[in-house]
């Protein structure tokens, strides 16, 4: 009964409804259940009750649905109650409250045809591309290798063109590198896969306030690197 409430409240809050608590009582089969199940949400800050409504903020329900995965519900279900949009648009709000400058839907152009970051962040210390994989299922093995290496390539593609970089306002990235990064629901199986990090959403903060530039084992690509050579850190 908790997971169908939870799933009713992403269903239901989805582009910033809100929606009577009356009437979502009304339409559940045991309104009792739903009650305590809504009114321990509320304790845990997870929904907002404001004059008889229920809403909630991305965060709200990034965190929801999170919990709902890790609680054993099927991450597919899931992650059809998130809009895209929202999950890129937590990434990057997520990065500006840490100090980061953002940009969202970075399309360039390279030798093999047209590419696009979701997330390009960047702050003095470190420039993260990062792609937002708002699924968890199949993120292991095989798939998962073919996610982290897709994202080498575009990362690599961006690094052979600063001249981008420069008129995005990106100013002084000569000689720094990038990092390639998947931002995935849930916890995935390894915490890098071929060098490329892979972070959970509801562990973003402390991955930006862990990252160091010595001794993790991260893939960083050189700016205006031709041959395409990268390193490990």
């Amino acid at each position: 009964m908790a997971c169908e409430t939870q799933l009713a409240l992403l269903k239901l809050t989805g582009q910033g409804k809100a929606v009577s608590y009356e009437e979502f009582l009304e339409r559940s089969r045991y309104p009792n259940d739903v009650r305590a199940t809504i009114n321990l949400l509320a304790d845990a800050g997870m929904v907002s009750i404001t004059s008889g409504f229920l809403s909630m903020d991305i965060s709200q329900r990034m965190a929801l649905a999170e919990q709902l995965i890790h609680a054993g519900s099927d991450p597919t279900k899931v992650s059809r109650m998130l809009e895209w949009q929202e999950f890129e648009d937590f990434a990057n709000d997520t990065l500006l409250e840490n100090g980061f400058h953002c940009l969202k839907h970075f399309v360039f152009k390279s030798s093999l045809g047209r590419r696009e970051i979701d997330v390009l962040a960047w702050n003095d210390n470190f420039v993260l591309a990062i792609d937002c994989k708002h699924w968890r299922r199949g993120m292991i093995g095989r798939r998962m290798s073919l996610v982290a290496k897709a994202q080498t390539e575009r990362v690599t593609a961006l690094a052979k063109r600063p001249e981008l970089l420069a008129r995005a306002k990106m100013h002084r990235m000569q000689g720094r590198t990038i990092i390639p990064l998947i931002l995935t629901m849930g916890d995935a199986r390894d915490g890098t896969f071929e060098g490329v990090p892979i972070v959970p959403v509801s562990k973003l903060v402390n991955f930006l306030y862990g990252l160091s530039p010595v001794g993790q084992g991260i893939l960083q690509i050189h700016i205006r690197n031709c041959d395409g050579q990268s390193f490990l850190l």
